[in-house]
């Protein structure tokens, strides 16, 4: 039999794909069996060996492409049995343990995106707070579901919660003394620097928002760390400190500080005028408000050309959003709002993947005209 083209590989890997969207793709792991996945990664391996066997010149410039997408499908499979055995082992409970780790990996994806690479000194440390608080409920949760004999790849999820605890923590304590670092006047530029990223938290998250769906915890957030600011810039002013712009800052941040209170207090008013299944339902209404968006201004756009920033604050909005209808479908159990929480996390996980992609494609263009 002659040797297969690439073309025929291709074909093979669309054939697979085909394959895992029908037996496993969005399937509940306790009502599958591994056997057919290793099938697949037998496949692949074979699919590999042809593609080896064509040589880099019959093969051509795409077939690095097709060599890593022929691995990353052997990883996919390989990582899915190992999911489908523990999901064997642990039954019902595996669902709720996989939703919280889905929730741990966006947790990392917003430090990720927040802080890693970002210089210490202009970091949230409110936000950096809350991703700590929430590790620490979700590790809670995770060992509320099976408190012992996890399996190891769980086991494994539980370790890297607890390791990015402990990191953020170190992290935590390191970033008041960035900010504190510098002269006088270094730091009143920073904490008015500082003051105004709340300021935009503020005007992204709430201004012209329905009090119905936003999370009262992030307003309260945004005013604690404005207090910490304002704090700060007190001290500068009570050291002796001869700034008019540093004096006209505090009295900047007071008043917003009045008025995100009074704004605080509506929303809590609002919403507990308002039954849970319905705050539910406003959630959904805002949620399909960010899909429209997101396709609106990235579906099928050139990922070069398109805004970063934009989509990493889409992916926050989404995330406050998730966070709410988890919340609520801890106290009160609703079918619809079980079903909006998955379609939310499977939007969600796709963002996160499109930021890194849009990261990677405008960071190998500006690459490439440096060189030019």
């Amino acid at each position: 039999m002659a040797d297969k083209t690439l073309e025929d590989i291709e074909k093979e890997l669309a054939d697979l794909d085909k394959e895992y969207e029908d037996g496993y793709s969005g399937k509940d792991r306790n009502s599958v069996s591994p056997a057919g996945l290793e099938k697949l990664i037998a496949r692949t391996k074979t699919i590999r060996a042809d593609l080896e066997k064509l040589g880099a010149l019959t093969a051509g410039e795409n077939a690095a492409t097709v060599l890593a997408s022929i691995d990353g499908r052997t990883a996919l499979y390989e990582r899915e049995i190992v999911l489908v055995k523990a999901a064997n082992e642990m039954g019902p409970a595996f669902g709720r343990f996989s939703a919280e780790g889905s929730a741990a990996n966006f947790v990392f994806d917003r430090y990720n995106r927040h802080y890693a690479g970002q210089s210490r000194d202009t970091r949230d440390l409110g936000l950096l707070k809350e991703l700590v608080e929430e590790l620490r409920q979700i590790k809670k949760r995770m060992l509320a579901i099976a408190p012992k004999n996890l399996p190891e790849p769980m086991q494994r999820d539980v370790d890297l919660v607890t390791q990015n605890i402990e990191r953020y923590q170190a992290e935590e304590r390191e970033i008041p003394r960035a900010q504190a670092a510098g002269t006088q006047e270094d730091q009143a530029n920073r904490y008015a620097f500082l003051a105004n990223q709340q300021f935009a938290v503020y005007q992204s998250f709430f201004a012209g928002q329905s009090r119905i769906s936003r999370r009262p915890q992030l307003l309260v957030r945004v005013i604690e760390n404005l207090r910490r600011y304002r704090t700060a810039m007190f001290d500068l002013k009570n050291k002796n400190l001869k700034s008019t712009s540093n004096d006209g800052n505090i009295g900047i941040v007071d008043g917003r500080l009045k008025a995100y209170d009074a704004e605080l207090g509506e929303i809590r008013k609002t919403r507990s005028s308002v039954k849970l299944v319905d705050i539910m339902g406003t959630l959904g209404n805002a949620a399909n408000a960010l899909f429209e968006e997101y396709r609106k201004d990235f579906a099928g756009k050139d990922r070069t050309t398109v805004s970063a920033e934009q989509l990493s604050a889409l992916v926050d909005k989404l995330d406050e959003l998730r966070r709410q209808m988890e919340e609520l479908g801890r106290v009160e159990k609703n079918e619809t709002n079980t079903k909006n929480i998955d379609i939310v996390r499977d939007y969600q996980a796709s963002w996160v993947r499109e930021y890194q992609a849009v990261r990677a494609a405008q960071e190998a263009l500006s690459a490439v005209k440096t060189n030019d």
